[in-house]
């Protein structure tokens, strides 16, 4: 058996560490040089806000209903009250919820 196939994967490892943390690390370099004004700062908490949409919209449509209502108690919490230790809080419950009862 030939080693070359792990060292390629070894390698392709190490270059998607070193990108992710290159990322990040650059990107803390690049905004501590931002001045954090008004516009700059609507920008950021609109993309944080996108990211958490579309890393959640899959997991929605591809899951269960204990994620279907863990979803709503969550989102619903959160409009609510505003809390977001809370809304997590009940997304986990009403998930566990689901699961004891239907599973």
């Amino acid at each position: 058996m030939s080693s070359s196939p792990v060292w390629q994967s070894l390698i392709a490892i190490m270059l998607m560490v070193a990108i992710a943390y290159g990322s990040r690390v650059l990107g803390l370099l690049i905004m501590s040089r931002v001045p954090l004004g008004p516009r700059v700062r609507l920008f950021v908490d609109a993309m944080s806000s996108s990211v958490l949409i579309a890393v959640i919209t899959p997991i929605i449509v591809h899951g269960d209903g204990g994620v279907r209502l863990a979803a709503i108690a969550a989102g619903t919490v959160a409009v609510v009250m505003r809390n977001p230790l809370v809304s997590i809080a009940m997304g986990m419950l009403s998930a566990a919820g689901w699961r004891w009862w239907f599973t």
